[in-house]
């Protein structure tokens, strides 16, 4: 990535699924304001990497430090920010704090906070209270979303809902060719995908493929952990289970039973490529990951019960019945299989969840509106 240069727009965005909610908002930071450089700040070497990835060198990447007092001041003097934008949910005491010292605006986009953060963060509200008088604006997802960190400590006029950017962002542009070749290598055979997996739900997903197996012996489970330093374990999952697996630059045999997706990068094309989806994360209490990756490309969608962290997306495709929930093994064998059977109904629930995605289109635009005020008031 390039060198850190100038005061460039500094984005926050912690892991993976923040480097994605992100990304639309970025490339078109570039194009908007293209005399400033941008610099985007992970904490994870996952999300380093996948920003690596799908940015290249058209930003600048640093690590965000600990949250002390000293880290804080060496990084920012490091940086010279000029606006501060965070994704989602971090809210760091210190860091608000020494932002505010420097007189640097920070705005907290795509803004949400789940139940198990409210939870926690009613325990240190003071704390909190004062980190978030140290924000500009908050742009939140739902009007949940906005009520909950006013409740925290921030006033009405800091706080805006502007929907999920996740809704506005764009297909990867080798998408849906990677899908194509996927598709082929696959040898059109019934494929269902487990994506962004944690612990607990690899297990599940197995079991339910040996239960798809018994009456589909050629289906294929595509089988994406969350983080693919895990694939060890997930390996010697599948290998207990007695399936037979390959990677996914391995084109698959005609015996193998199992895509084990080992590098990050390649989930959409997956996604694409694949009859059905579920989305990991929500049959184990983790709070669920993206659900409009796959509804963006017209996927049946399936996801468990724990989506406390997807809520608004969930809210959308539960009422336009786009979603289909399963909670464990079995509910997810039976529910893959009636939408193989009825192909009409996976069409009719992907055109559903399609719809949804196009409707809650807008957040990048009032976003991007909000942070143009502020990135210009800056520069004056």
């Amino acid at each position: 990535m390039a060198p850190v240069t100038g005061q460039p727009i500094w984005v926050h965005a912690a892991s993976v699924g923040e480097v994605n909610a992100a990304r639309g908002l970025i490339e078109h930071l570039l194009r908007r304001f293209p005399d400033s450089p941008v610099l985007l700040s992970t904490f994870t070497v996952s999300g380093a990497v996948h920003a690596e990835r799908i940015l290249g060198d058209k930003v600048s990447h640093r690590f965000l430090p600990v949250d002390s007092l000293g880290s804080v001041r060496r990084w920012l003097d490091a940086t010279s920010p000029r606006l501060g934008i965070i994704v989602e949910t971090e809210i760091w005491p210190e860091l608000f704090e020494q932002a505010a010292r420097r007189q640097l605006p920070l705005v907290v986009v795509n803004a949400r906070l789940s139940d198990k953060t409210m939870r926690h963060s009613r325990r240190f509200k003071r704390l909190y209270a004062r980190a978030l008088s140290r924000v500009d604006l908050a742009l939140c997802q739902t009007s949940t979303d906005a009520e909950r960190f006013t409740q925290l400590g921030l006033r009405s006029g800091q706080v805006e809902v502007s929907g999920n950017l996740k809704f506005d962002n764009p297909l990867p542009t080798d998408a849906i060719k990677t899908a194509k070749r996927l598709h082929e290598s696959w040898r059109l055979r019934p494929a269902w995908v487990a994506g962004s997996t944690r612990p607990g739900e690899e297990s599940m997903a197995l079991a339910a493929h040996q239960q798809l197996l018994a009456n589909r012996p050629d289906a294929l489970l595509i089988l994406a952990p969350r983080h693919p330093e895990r694939c060890g374990d997930v390996i010697a999952l599948i290998e207990k289970a007695g399936l037979r697996w390959r990677g996914i630059d391995e084109a698959a045999n005609a015996s193998d039973q199992v895509v084990l997706v080992d590098k990050l990068g390649v989930l959409t094309a997956c996604y694409a490529a694949a009859q059905v989806c579920f989305v990991g994360g929500s049959l184990a209490p983790f709070g669920g990951h993206n659900l409009l990756e796959p509804a963006a490309l017209g996927k049946p969608v399936l996801a468990g019960p724990f989506l406390d962290q997807q809520r608004a997306a969930a809210e959308a495709l539960t009422k336009a019945k786009a979603l289909r929930p399963v909670k464990d093994a079995q509910s997810l064998a039976d529910t893959v299989d009636a939408l193989w059977h009825h192909p009409e109904l996976a069409l009719a629930q992907g055109r559903a969840a399609l719809s949804v995605v196009e409707s809650g289109r807008g957040a990048l635009r009032l976003t991007l509106d909000r942070i143009g005020q502020r990135v210009n008031a800056a520069a004056d």
